[in-house]
C-alpha cells in the first residue's frame, strides 16, 4: 500500500527565523539595558565629581580663614602646617576625581559585548573591538563576503561580520 500523509499531525517544525528573531530581540534588549546601566553609573559619578569639586572649594575657603590668623601672627610653622594639611586633603580629593574620570572613560569606551549565542544571532549591530584603532590603511580593498564597515559613535571605522558577529579595527582579508 502507498504511504498516506497523516493530515491530523500538525507541523511541529517552527520556522528558524522565529528563534533568530527572538534571540536578536533578547540581545538588543540586553544591550539596551547595559547601555542604560552604564549611562546611569556615569551620571552618578558625574554628580560625585561635582560634590568633590565643591568640597575642594570649601576646603580652600576654610584654609583661607584658618591661615589668616596664623599669617597675621607671623606664625610660619602654623601656616605651613595648615597648608600641608589642606594640600593633602585636596590632593586626595583630586585623586578621587581622576579615578572617577578614568572609570567614566572606561564605561564610555566599553561595549556591552558579551560572548554567547545571542550575540552571534544578532546581525543588525556589532560592537567595535576593544582597544584603539590602528592608523587608517592606504587604499582599502573590497571586503570579503559577509563583512560590513561601520563607525563608532566617535566616528572611528571598524568592520563586523554579519553572521558571526566578529569585529575588527582592520579590514578583514
Amino acid at each position: 500500500e502507498g504511504e498516506k500523509e497523516n493530515s491530523t499531525t500538525p507541523n511541529t517544525r517552527a520556522p528558524c527565523y522565529d528563534a533568530t528573531m527572538f534571540d536578536s530581540l533578547k540581545a538588543s534588549a540586553k544591550a539596551g539595558a547595559d547601555a542604560t546601566a552604564r549611562a546611569a553609573k556615569t551620571t552618578k559619578m558625574k554628580g560625585e565629581v561635582l560634590l568633590l569639586e565643591q568640597k575642594i572649594t570649601s576646603a580652600k575657603k576654610d584654609f583661607g580663614k584658618a591661615v589668616y590668623d596664623a599669617m597675621f601672627a607671623s606664625d610660619r610653622a602654623l601656616t605651613e602646617e595648615l597648608f600641608n594639611a589642606t594640600r593633602l586633603k585636596i590632593d586626595g580629593m583630586k585623586q578621587e576625581i581622576a579615578a572617577k574620570h578614568a572609570e567614566m572613560e572606561l564605561l564610555k569606551s566599553s561595549s556591552a559585548q558579551k560572548t554567547g549565542g545571542a550575540q552571534a544571532a544578532q546581525t543588525a549591530w556589532a560592537p567595535p573591538p576593544p582597544g584603539p584603532p590602528p592608523p587608517p590603511p592606504m587604499g582599502l580593498p573590497a571586503l570579503p563576503p559577509g563583512w560590513q564597515k561601520a563607525a563608532t559613535p566617535e566616528g572611528k571605522d571598524y568592520y563586523y561580520h554579519e553572521t558571526t558577529g566578529e569585529t575588527s579595527w582592520t579590514p578583514p582579508q
